[in-house]
């Protein structure tokens, strides 16, 4: 198989190319700079907002993974341009060009669980809730995943493309901004520590099952279509924080949680219901936090 991923050095990226390896695929990265974690069949340095892909390469892939993104990390302040460039635009562009030259193997774009927006109300949106979903949408990134969810689902394209929309990813390759990683620093380091209200509900899933899914997708003919990978784990912020204390045999400190203040503490509940995809392949996500926080040590 050849595989070719849009992205390199990310947590999705990095992950999908030390699999590729694993099992001896032939791999094309493009991005920015080189893959530090994995090795490469080819690589080929592009800017997506300024250079053009070349297409005539490209098609020759069996699986396209578009694994690159902005907004997702708050700290990184990027511009509502930027955003909306790398999370939309460019993506569609890539569908409409690989449809001129005739692609006919598989892409792969990311949607994500705070497209559902201001949420309070307890229950799992299906697909068609989500694509439905009038829900107030609090930043750049949601809005633009929204978008891109919108148009996955009304192209009209002669190869198979799937969406795959995401609740919270996690792994131990992942930004130390992120709470795991952040948590268990804090842990260790014996630092303080501070969290919003701790309230929200969230769902759980570690990068591996994401890409054995990806995978057993292609090895299931999946047809192409927007499929939500629903998390294998559900806490509240909250939960998660004193489990991960708890892992580490540690009390939580009180008053840590209501002293910080995040735009998505408005999404007070997102939930994705997966049974739409899981029904169509064989493998089942059962990976839980348990099973592997303490990789977050031995990085």
């Amino acid at each position: 198989m050849k595989v070719s991923i849009l992205g390199t050095n990310g947590l999705l990226s990095t992950n999908i190319g030390k699999f590729c390896n694993e099992n001896e695929f032939e791999l094309d990265m493009y991005g920015l700079e080189k893959p530090h974690s994995h090795f490469y069949t080819n690589y080929f340095e592009i800017n997506l907002i300024r250079e053009e892909l070349n297409y005539n390469i490209l098609k020759e892939s069996d699986l396209i993974i578009y694994a690159v993104g902005a907004g997702i990390q708050s700290n990184l302040k990027e511009s509502s341009d930027l955003i909306y460039d790398l999370n939309v635009s460019i993506p569609i562009k890539i569908c409409n060009n690989l449809n001129q030259v005739e692609f006919k193997g598989r892409f792969v774009t990311f949607g994500s669980y705070f497209e559902i927006g201001a949420n309070s109300d307890n229950i799992c949106f299906s697909e068609d809730d989500l694509l439905k979903s009038q829900n107030k949408v609090l930043n750049d990134y949601s809005i633009s995943k929204r978008l891109l969810s919108r148009f996955a689902n009304s192209a009209n394209l002669n190869f198979t493309y799937w969406h795959f929309v995401l609740p919270t990813i996690y792994g131990e390759m992942e930004s130390e901004h992120r709470l795991i990683p952040y948590t268990i620093k804090s842990i260790d380091t014996n630092s303080d520590i501070s969290f919003t209200s701790g309230d929200q509900i969230r769902q759980y899933i570690y990068i591996d099952d994401v890409i054995n899914i990806i995978f057993d997708s292609v090895n299931s003919n999946l047809e192409g279509g927007i499929y939500n990978i629903s998390g294998v784990e559900e806490f509240t912020v909250k939960e998660l924080v004193k489990r991960l204390y708890e892992f580490k045999g540690r009390k939580l400190p009180e008053n840590v949680f209501g002293k910080t203040e995040r735009v998505d503490s408005g999404m007070k509940i997102l939930r994705l219901n997966g049974e739409k995809l899981l029904s169509l392949i064989s493998y089942i996500p059962c990976i839980k936090i348990s099973d592997v926080y303490d990789r977050y040590t031995n990085i």
